[in-house]
């Protein structure tokens, strides 16, 4: 609890008022001992006890009214959250804002996005309390930038989203580290959202170091959480799945995908135009309007074609170029625009490392045959000396069939990782026990038949279910029970069609060490394909290799193929000189000496790398999107905040509507209270009643 006049409470020293009196009247008479009061003060010790508590219970009354008056007058103020904010007499608040994309959405009836709100509501706040000292926390700030009046921190507060998903963890380690290297008293943070899981990272290890930090800590640090979600209205959002640059027999044309999702509201459903959507498609500066359907409430657009060499002043770009695909405004304008770049597609280059190429022939075959005829695909065998002589720059994908690699190699594979370049993990026919990328092969393992497949149950020597005759007959094959359709390797195909993993015969895996997710998985959970648990997501594991005496990739070759060709498709995005990357992720491409061909206007450059558009680094041409976290609609509950703060104190607050505050005068509720005390205490004055002494009737 704060007050707008504290210097009212110098008067609580007047609550002793009622027991100065109290103790000045018990030492106005003198108690002189008489012989005939003895029996009248005997007769009156059953009554003294009540007699006591009532002259006590008076006495607490009127110090208690006292105490409210003085209080009253100091105008005190509260949060809703008087437990967080009792006896507040801190002066710094630390502020976390959430500018993610969905933090643009203006709610109904509000005058202004969720941002906004969130910054307006606590320059109030913080106007009102009569805090000066502001800290925000900025991601890509090098450290929190201080402020010293509630002015100076609006004025520097952008209040435009960013297009990057917000790390709150990351931000409150920075809070977290600014605690320990400033001696600050007891600190109040802030934390505005509107509560989306892909911003709090509620399943993330770093809240557990986040808890325990802010508990060593020798000063009071409480958290209060501004809740601003909100149920969306009338909004829908846009994404480029594929951009991709053709040779056909009409000349160079760009293939475009899309797709429209839409919040499901009334308001759209009113209209009789609300399934079909304008939308407009730019490449360089060239316009044209395309009429979406909405099946329901999302529609896909495939392989829309526009022909390049009839894009006006744009000579080049029948080579490469830019564009973008927009939806007309709505609730949120952070997702109805999304970028896109393409050029003449570079040589998808994989490098195989094996001593036995024989066993990973099949892999060479697909990473040579191209998807189409615009793409050139080109695989080379290496043994591990040739590496120090190769062009890393040129590779998308490495296919690793040795035993895992150290030393100077190993450093050389992490850095072609962290690039962008694709690893596949083939295991060796003699696994050691060397550890890399956080895994390790423990040796193979012989799969037995899946009993609940007929065509092996009843001894079928056919290695395929479908009848394959170019299978080798082999009897007791494992087959692939689960396997993630929503991943980018094992994804359904356009047609919505499911890869035939099904179909695949196992005859034996190589088990594996570490932390991983798996991909495929055999029964009992065995995994076959997997990812490396990284940030970058550039290792896969096949826990067995294509040759016959392992399994059936070879002889049922599309699911290798797909995987293969998908493989290379994200680790060519390294070698060309278009790029299409995450807001947020790209510091080192697109940096504040990049020039930016389009995007949001009025952004400092040293934001660009947070923001959508199309960015020209150097020689490289960049577009920026939101991140596709942005689209999963979790929300993080009551739970979930207290599994992340645990025993920390910390509160929620509702923002509600926008000229709402978090912080109310409270004065009133004293003013009822002193008068509840004044009301009893003269309850309590009354006299007592005297019932009158039943007399004997004689007859």
């Amino acid at each position: 609890m704060s007050f707008l006049q504290p210097w009212m409470l110098l008067a609580l020293p007047v609550i002793a008022i009622p027991i100065i009196i109290h103790l000045v009247n018990q030492r106005r008479f003198q108690t002189v001992p008489w012989a005939a009061m003895r029996f009248l003060l005997e007769a009156n010790k059953m009554s003294s006890g009540y007699t006591k508590l009532r002259q006590w219970l008076i006495l607490a009354m009127r110090t208690l009214a006292l105490a409210a008056l003085v209080l009253f007058t100091a105008r005190p103020l509260t949060s809703g959250i008087m437990a967080l904010l009792g006896g507040d007499s801190n002066r710094l608040a630390i502020v976390v804002l959430d500018r993610s994309p969905s933090m643009s959405e203006t709610l109904p009836g509000a005058n202004g996005n969720k941002l906004q709100m969130a910054v307006q509501q606590l320059g109030d706040t913080f106007r009102t309390l009569g805090i000066e000292r502001i800290v925000a926390i900025d991601p890509i700030a090098e450290k929190p930038e201080e402020y010293t009046s509630i002015s100076q921190w609006l004025r520097a507060t952008p209040q435009q989203t960013w297009s990057a998903t917000t790390d709150i963890p990351g931000m409150l380690e920075k809070a977290l580290l600014y605690a320990k290297n400033n001696r600050v008293g007891n600190t109040l943070v802030w934390l505005c959202s509107d509560m989306r899981d892909s911003d709090w990272r509620s399943r993330d290890g770093r809240w557990k170091a986040i808890q325990d930090g802010f508990k060593t800590l020798p000063q009071d640090v409480r958290f209060s959480v501004l809740d601003l979600s909100g149920n969306e209205s009338n909004n829908r959002s846009v994404r480029v799945t594929s951009a991709q640059r053709i040779d056909s027999p009409k000349g160079p044309e760009l293939s475009l995908n899309f797709r429209i999702d839409r919040s499901s509201t009334s308001g759209d459903t009113s209209s009789p135009d609300a399934n079909s959507i304008p939308v407009e498609i730019a490449v360089g500066e060239n316009r044209s309007v395309l009429n979406v359907e909405l099946n329901g409430n999302s529609a896909e657009v495939n392989d829309h074609r526009i022909p390049l060499e009839l894009v006006r002043d744009a000579p080049n770009a029948s080579r490469r170029g830019w564009g973008s695909v927009r939806l007309p405004s709505d609730s949120n304008p952070a997702d109805d625009q999304s970028y896109f770049v393409f050029e003449q597609p570079p040589t998808r280059r994989t490098v195989i490392v094996s001593d036995t190429p024989e066993i990973v022939a099949a892999i060479e075959l697909c990473a040579s045959i191209a998807p189409q005829q615009s793409v050139q695909c080109e695989a080379e065998l290496l043994n591990p000396s040739q590496l120090e002589a190769l062009d890393w720059n040129s590779v998308a994908l490495m296919v690793w069939h040795q035993p895992l690699p150290t030393g100077k190699t190993l450093e050389t594979l992490e850095k072609f990782v962290s690039s962008g370049g694709q690893l596949l993990l083939v295991p060796p026919e003699a696994p050691d026990s060397n550890t890399a990328f956080g895994v390790q092969w423990m040796g193979w393992e012989n799969q037995p038949a899946n009993p609940k497949d007929s065509s092996y149950a009843n001894g079928s020597t056919d290695a395929s279910p479908s009848g394959d005759s170019g299978n080798t007959a082999v009897d007791g094959l494992a087959r692939i029970e689960q396997w993630q359709n929503d991943s980018q390797l094992l994804a359904n195909t356009l047609s919505g069609a499911p890869l035939p993993l099904g179909q695949l015969g196992i005859r034996r895996v190589c088990k594996i060490a570490g932390d991983i997710t798996p991909l495929a998985t055999l029964s009992g959970g065995t995994p076959v394909l997997a990812k490396i648990d990284r940030t970058d997501s550039s290792i896969t594991i096949c826990a067995t290799t294509p040759s016959d005496r392992d399994s059936t990739f070879a002889g049922d070759g599309i699911v290798l193929y797909v995987t293969i060709q998908r493989l290379l498709a994200i680790g060519a995005t390294r070698v060309g000189t278009a790029k299409d990357v995450v807001a947020g992720t790209e510091h080192r491409i697109v940096s504040p000496t990049s020039t930016m061909t389009a995007g949001p206007e009025s952004i400092p450059s040293s934001e660009y790398a947070m923001h959508s558009g199309i960015y020209l680094a150097d020689d490289m041409l960049v577009s920026i999107n939101r991140s596709l976290a942005e689209e999963d609609p979790r929300m993080v509950d009551q739970d979930a905040l207290q599994r992340m703060f645990g025993d920390l104190s910390w509160a929620k607050i509702n923002a509600g509507k926008p000229a709402s505050t978090l912080v109310q005068e409270i004065w009133r509720w004293f003013v009822v209270a002193m008068l509840a005390a004044l009301l009893l205490e003269a309850i309590l004055c009354l006299p007592r009643i005297k019932r009158p002494f039943p007399t004997k009737t004689s007859f």
